[in-house]
């Protein structure tokens, strides 16, 4: 079962298996996933699994600061791929084919793509 997990922001380390045909992701609390960030809109970003071509599809739900997926604005639905990485406001999540059993796992599944913010003692 596919999975987001957040790797930014107040969220970090939160996954979410996706388990729904269509997911929506935004600050509103009725939406699937819930990211409390100033700069996600109340919808933000829809998830959608299509049976025909067996893939998730991320698309923009006319946000005001757009969907980035691996660094670039989507206009249109994009098609996932293991690892992408897609950015809402200050909050980004990577896409994996996986599921992970708990927080732990999704850390170390972060930790191995290079995405783990890492802390510098000074």
């Amino acid at each position: 079962m596919p999975s987001l997990v957040v790797t930014h922001a107040q969220a970090i380390g939160d996954h979410y298996k996706l388990t729904e045909p269509l997911v929506s992701v935004g600050r509103e609390d009725d939406c699937t996933i819930q990211i409390l960030d100033d700069k996600v809109s109340r919808k933000h970003l829809q998830i959608r699994f299509d049976p025909a071509t067996n893939l998730h599809y991320a698309g923009d739900y006319r946000s005001a600061n757009g969907v980035f997926v691996n660094g670039k604005q989507i206009l249109a639905d994009v098609a996932l791929n293991d690892g992408d990485r897609i950015r809402i406001g200050d909050t980004t999540l990577i896409y994996f084919t996986a599921e992970f059993p708990d927080k732990a796992a999704a850390h170390a599944a972060v930790k191995k793509a290079g995405e783990w913010a890492k802390d510098t003692l000074m």
